[in-house]
């Protein structure tokens, strides 16, 4: 006969990974119908939100998944509240205390300051912190057109081969090619 100990059980779901993010996102899509993100953005971010429970030392399938349904309902971020986060850095209690005792009245006003729109920072589903590119200098139409030209080059020139630079007639009609295709995507009232 076959024992399960319940440490395995409570990790059960966990064993199929996809199975549990599909899991995790039926509750979510119960909990929250008129969301409009896409199975495959919402997929991604429970991936990330497990990744992220997992790194606070949760281990069980509940706690794992209730940790992702919080980061939807309050904030992505709400680890970083400055209280919860000392009670899921509390090495004095095991992991699973330290989680139950997050639901206590006790860190209800930890609850309420997590919950506010201002605490929300959305990148807090990404692993990686995104990338400020707000000083990154966007290429113009005619760096396109030139991108363009030299592409249709490349393809053109024999292996071993170094590409030639583009003539101006070139230039001329990829600019010409960029346009027409914003025209047909953006209409051309908004061409103008």
């Amino acid at each position: 006969m076959i024992t399960i100990r319940d440490d395995q059980l409570g990790r059960w779901h966990q064993n199929d990974p996809e199975r549990f993010v599909d899991s995790v996102l039926s509750r979510v899509r119960d909990r929250h119908p008129t969301w409009r993100q896409t199975d495959v953005m919402m997929r991604d971010s429970i991936r990330a939100g497990i990744r992220r429970a997992r790194r606070n030392g949760l281990e069980t399938d509940r706690q794992i998944s209730e940790f992702v349904l919080i980061m939807f309902e309050v904030a992505p971020n709400f680890d970083r509240q400055t209280d919860i986060r000392r009670a899921l850095d509390d090495g004095s209690r095991p992991v699973g205390e330290r989680w139950e005792r997050l639901f206590t009245p006790e860190f209800d006003r930890a609850w309420a300051e997590a919950d506010r729109p201002e605490f929300l920072d959305a990148g807090a589903w990404f692993d990686e912190p995104v990338p400020d590119l707000s000083h990154a200098v966007l290429l113009s139409f005619q760096d396109w057109a030139e991108v363009l030209a030299r592409i249709s080059i490349a393809r053109q020139t024999q292996p071993g081969d170094i590409p030639r630079e583009p003539t101006y007639d070139e230039l001329r009609k990829a600019a010409e090619a960029l346009y027409r295709d914003y025209i047909t995507r953006t209409g051309p009232e908004k061409g103008r």
